[in-house]
């Protein structure tokens, strides 16, 4: 019995976890949305690659963490991710040129700023 309380426990905590991802990812879109002033054919366009830059960014971040956290930390290895990062910055910004005018690339990072701080501040109060 305790078995089964500990595993629904568990799958309820994986179903919140997700939850909670969906619910910043429906935040984040509706505040760059504002931000940039998207219409929703340039939304349309956008939002299904910014996600996968989001996605494969968050995949390199845990990377870092789990480097950073390990008992041989490699300086180099941590180094390489860092790049990682910016490539991939880099990669998907040539990308979002092709969609969102120029202006509107610069805009996002700056709404980016804004709402990981706006997220931070969430967290705080």
């Amino acid at each position: 019995m305790n078995k089964i309380v500990i595993i629904f426990g568990l799958l309820f905590c994986g179903l919140n976890v997700t939850a909670q991802d969906d619910n910043i990812a429906d935040i984040r879109k509706d505040f760059i949305t504002k931000e940039l002033q998207l219409t929703p054919s340039e939304a349309e366009a956008f939002f299904p690659v910014y996600n996968e830059y989001i996605q494969k960014k968050k995949e390199r971040r845990k990377s870092l963490r789990s480097e950073l956290r390990g008992s041989e930390k490699s300086v180099d290895k941590i180094i390489d991710i860092e790049q990682d990062l910016i490539d991939l910055q880099r990669e998907y910004l040539e990308k979002f040129r092709k969609i969102l005018p120029e202006k509107k690339v610069v805009q996002l990072l700056e709404a980016e700023k804004k709402f990981k701080t706006m997220m931070v501040q969430r967290l705080r109060d």
